[in-house]
């Protein structure tokens, strides 16, 4: 569960990456913020694993982070740019 939940903070990353050029802020609706609430979903549950407990928290930070840095870029652009 915790590889899972990093696979979706790496594509939430790379989709908030993109949703930075002008114009793009519609992705964050559609990609970042559901990635990245998936991959801190999925590295909660992770974390009950001791062996991917570190790649899980790594999912919950990033994920965390990802979720903070769209809800911000949706707020800079008045929820739609």
């Amino acid at each position: 569960m915790g590889r899972i939940g990093c696979g979706f903070s790496i594509a939430a990353g790379a989709f908030a990456m993109l949703a930075v050029i002008p114009l793009l802020g519609w992705l964050n609706w559609i990609t970042t913020l559901p990635f990245a609430a998936l991959a801190v979903v999925f590295g909660i549950f992770g974390m009950r694993s001791e062996q991917e407990r570190t790649v899980a928290a790594l999912a919950v930070i990033f994920g965390c982070v990802f979720l903070g840095w769209g809800v911000f870029r949706l707020i800079l652009g008045g929820g739609l740019v």
